[in-house]
């Protein structure tokens, strides 16, 4: 919820969705995790339960039977949102992830390291210490 990335993987784009998530879920123990309707489906979702004890929310199709509860959907969607917030601003901060021209997998990896690691400083600078990194204002209004 406060848009820092705790666990990430890099995979090709036509690598399932599902593989891929199982890779950085196994990472992460007891946590509720949010998902889209590409994790939907009750036994992958007890299966990853019992493994890694982490509960899988996603939104519901519309013909499913069991539906959230009212509002729940809309809460669901804008924290979503966040999420899809957080994507943004990595892909588009800096050098756009999709162009960072690195000639190997280290290379590639070390650049989205960086950038992910630009990300949790400006968030920790932000909102520790109320510093605007694009202005380097302060909560006193000085600059640096």
């Amino acid at each position: 919820m406060t848009g820092i990335p705790v666990v990430y993987d890099l995979v090709a784009a036509n690598t399932e969705e599902r593989a891929a998530a199982e890779a950085v879920i196994d990472r992460i123990a007891n946590a509720d995790l949010i998902g889209d309707k590409g994790f939907l489906g009750v036994e992958w979702q007890a299966q990853m339960l019992e493994q890694t004890g982490n509960t899988i929310t996603t939104p519901k199709r519309k013909n499913q039977k069991i539906q959230h509860p009212d509002g729940f959907e809309c809460l669901l969607n804008s924290v979503r949102e966040r999420i899809e917030g957080v994507f943004h601003e990595l892909q588009n901060t800096g050098r756009n992830v999709e162009r960072l021209l690195a000639k190997t997998v280290t290379g590639l990896a070390t650049r989205v390291i960086a950038k992910v690691t630009a990300h949790l400083l400006k968030h920790i600078l932000r909102f520790r210490y109320g510093i605007d990194v694009q202005t380097f204002r302060g909560p006193t209004d000085f600059a640096f």
